[in-house]
C-alpha cells in the first residue's frame, strides 16, 4: 500500500513538471492596436522598430505595452505617415491610415 501511494505521488510529480505552462496573452498592462492600412503592404514601425505589414494587423491586432507609442507607416512611392498613440491597459484601438502617393 505504501509503495502504491509513493508511486502515485512520484508519477503525479513527474507528469506535473513535464508539461509546459500555458502562456496567457493580455493579462498584464498590455493593450491592442488594430491597423487598417492602405496599401495593406505598407511597413508598420512601432517606436522605430519594424513590426510587419499593415495588412497583418487587421485581424491580428498588435499587442503593446500600456503607454505612449509612435506608429509609422511607410511604403516606397508613398508619403509616410506617423501617429502618436496612447495604449491603455487592456484597451483596444483602431488606427485607419491611407497613404498618399508621392509626387
Amino acid at each position: 500500500m505504501k509503495k502504491t501511494i509513493l508511486f502515485t505521488l512520484a508519477l503525479v510529480f513527474i507528469l506535473g513538471c513535464g508539461f509546459p505552462q500555458e502562456t496567457r496573452r493580455g493579462v498584464g498592462n498590455e493593450g491592442f492596436l488594430m491597423i487598417l492600412g492602405d496599401p495593406d503592404d505598407a511597413e508598420v514601425y512601432v517606436d522605430g522598430v519594424l513590426a510587419g505589414q499593415a495588412g497583418q494587423f487587421e485581424k491580428n491586432p498588435l499587442e503593446m505595452k500600456s503607454g505612449p507609442h509612435k506608429i509609422e507607416l511607410r511604403k516606397a512611392g508613398f508619403v509616410p505617415e506617423s501617429y502618436e498613440v496612447y495604449v491603455g491597459n487592456q484597451s483596444r484601438h483602431t488606427l485607419k491610415v491611407t497613404l498618399k502617393k508621392s509626387q
